[in-house]
């Protein structure tokens, strides 16, 4: 298996054959997401996601875009996140062509009516309170404004009813015109491909006429920690829901697989300190866990939970033991080896699919216009040592510390 790289009409088109499965993953994947708005468009890019899913050229109304892609047992659907959005379907080898399709006629022709854009406001503000009713969302969102500030970084991706309410065709177009071009798209497939030269053919005919240059940046990313190393905020939620952070490395820090081996020592799978010591042997929360996330600009260490408010600061006590445990270098060999392990064996399971190993490839060259195989993140894995590990356990130390939750 091979990944492939051309440049077609303009636009990067990244190709994985994976010829012993019997699927096939086309997405089209764009830098254009939550960091590129500013305060009066945040949300807009969520927003665009929705009504692409609507009114095309081809397929002139939700119904015809539903039955083009059911009839075949597709599965059709939308990546969203602060860097970018990426729109894919998943099928058979057979119906690629009409995959692509649907994809072009979506990216290449979508409407905007604005009848449906005002009914679709409805739908995306209902979307919005579902979020805001649901804690477990609603801390990471709140959190993200508390770590990062008042900025593109720190904004949610839907944001609120007035911006909504506010956005026009004419606001809908305009982002699309500026962020959907040729430099600033990519597109992706991995699975089961045949016929390669008529795909490239396919996509060089019908993607031609995309903008050529992006016409928007992302801001300077600023790291700037909270003046504050808790903040609280009044829910009436029958939990309280707590995250916990500290600065990481990002993706183009190579501790980052460190990182990885780290957050899961301490709180990623069912054998780490923070589940076996927190739920299993003191009851104290249903879930529990932590985690090393990393984009272009930032690393972030984050520890999440949910607990009963009667037992909420002697949980929270029980918690820090356990990072500053961590923090000291106080695990052993064993956890080490294990955490490497499993971390080796998830990485491996991740693109057993067509949609997974499409996934796996464009979250690296979209972003940073290269892609490590998986036998190169197994060697950087399988080649940690564990004085390595403990040299940046210090990062969990007490005054690296912050933390936000919701009650």
């Amino acid at each position: 298996m091979k990944t492939l790289i051309e440049n077609i009409s303009g636009i990067d088109c990244v190709f994985t054959p994976m010829n012993d499965i019997n699927s096939v993953t086309v997405e089209v994947l764009c830098k254009a997401w939550s960091i590129y708005e500013n305060r009066e468009n945040n949300g807009i890019s969520h927003f665009l996601e929705h009504l692409f899913f609507k009114w095309w050229k081809k397929y002139t109304n939700p119904k015809a875009v539903a039955e083009a892609v059911d009839k075949f047992g597709w599965e059709f659907n939308a990546y969203t996140g602060e860097e970018y959005a990426g729109y894919y379907v998943k099928c058979a080898p057979e119906f690629i062509y009409q995959a692509i399709d649907v994809l072009w006629d979506m990216m290449m022709n979508a409407q905007f009516p604005a009848d449906e854009l005002e009914r679709e406001k409805w739908v995306v503000i209902q979307e919005l309170k579902m979020y805001e009713d649901n804690p477990m969302a609603l801390v990471m969102e709140k959190w993200q404004k508390y770590y990062f500030w008042d900025n593109s970084y720190g904004w949610p991706t839907i944001w609120t009813e007035e911006n909504i309410n506010s956005f026009s065709q004419d606001d809908l177009f305009l982002h699309k015109k500026n962020l959907y071009t040729k430099d600033n798209v990519v597109i992706n497939i991995a699975g089961k491909i045949e016929n390669l030269d008529e795909i490239k053919k396919i996509l060089w005919d019908i993607f031609g006429t995309l903008p050529e240059n992006r016409l928007l940046d992302k801001p300077k990313f600023e790291k700037i920690l909270p003046n504050e190393k808790i903040w609280i905020w009044t829910k009436w939620t029958e939990q309280n829901h707590l995250v916990i952070s500290a600065p990481g490395f990002d993706g183009n820090d190579e501790r980052r697989y460190a990182a990885n081996v780290l957050a899961t020592i301490l709180g990623w799978n069912m054998s780490s300190r923070l589940f076996q010591n927190i739920r299993e042997k003191q009851w104290l929360c249903y879930y529990i866990r932590a985690s090393h996330m990393t984009s272009q600009d930032y690393g972030v260490f984050m520890i999440r939970s949910g607990i009963d408010k009667t037992r909420f600061e002697g949980w929270v006590e029980k918690i820090f033991e356990e990072i500053k445990k961590i923090a000291n270098g106080e695990f052993s060999e064993e956890e080490f080896k294990n955490a490497i392990w499993y971390s080796v064996g998830q990485l491996q399971m991740w693109i057993e699919s067509s949609d997974e190993m499409a996934s796996f490839i464009w979250s690296q060259y979209l972003i940073y216009k290269e892609i490590e195989t998986l036998e190169e993140m197994v060697k950087k894995y399988e080649n940690l040592t564990i004085d390595e590990i403990k040299d940046i356990a210090k990062y969990l130390s007490d005054e690296n510390l912050y933390m936000y939750y919701i009650c």
